[in-house]
């Protein structure tokens, strides 16, 4: 979800590409203008019961942190204490969640996951434009001549002040035999037996 093209998002899909790739220069020199020329160390928590896909991503990004002078000592939670830290008492300096809207409308991924006090929105994260204009098009209809430009005034909120860097749209791949009918793609991206047949 990186290599946007521009700041300013030209369409309102959810999620799509951030207007930002790797560049260690320059965010050395966004450290130093923070005040931290010579970095700082914090915590990279990660859920164990998602190891593995989360490890993985912690070490790289462990890694690549290092090379601009942030150390990243990696906190690995086990599962069932995930849920309690990250998303309950929202404790964590910096982490991996795992959040896919049911609905793939960004009003909706954004009442949830940036909208202040919500259960996913696991950085606390409090904007008040952001929340009057979740407040405003939640309940707006697509075709409402103000929702595009509602959705795309949160998306390059969430461009500016990145309270969390989506990393890839989940998803589910399913393999099936000639001899297996009636899958259906649900929502919830899980799979869902009840409608499959053999024959």
């Amino acid at each position: 979800m990186f290599g946007g093209k521009d700041i300013a998002p030209t369409d309102i899909s959810w999620p799509q590409p951030f207007p930002y790739d790797t560049d260690f220069d320059k965010a050395k020199a966004l450290l130093a203008e923070a005040g931290y020329k010579d970095g700082f160390e914090t915590t990279l928590s990660f859920n164990l019961g998602l190891a593995d896909w989360q490890e993985p991503t912690a070490l790289l990004i462990q890694e690549a942190l290092a090379k601009i002078g942030i150390k990243a000592n990696l906190d690995k939670i086990p599962g069932a204490s995930w849920r309690t830290a990250a998303l309950v008492e929202k404790r964590l300096a910096m982490h991996l969640e795992n959040f896919g809207g049911w609905l793939n409308y960004p009003d909706y991924y954004f009442f949830w996951a940036y909208k202040h006090g919500h259960l996913f929105n696991s950085s606390n994260y409090k904007n008040p434009e952001v929340e009057k204009l979740v407040d405003e098009t939640l309940h707006m209809a697509v075709d409402d001549p103000k929702y595009a430009d509602n959705v795309k005034r949160m998306i390059a909120i969430a461009f500016e002040d990145v309270p969390r860097i989506p990393l890839y749209q989940p998803y589910l791949d399913s393999a099936m035999q000639k001899n297996v009918t009636g899958y259906a793609s649900w929502f919830h991206r899980q799979l869902d037996c009840r409608s499959i047949s053999k024959t």
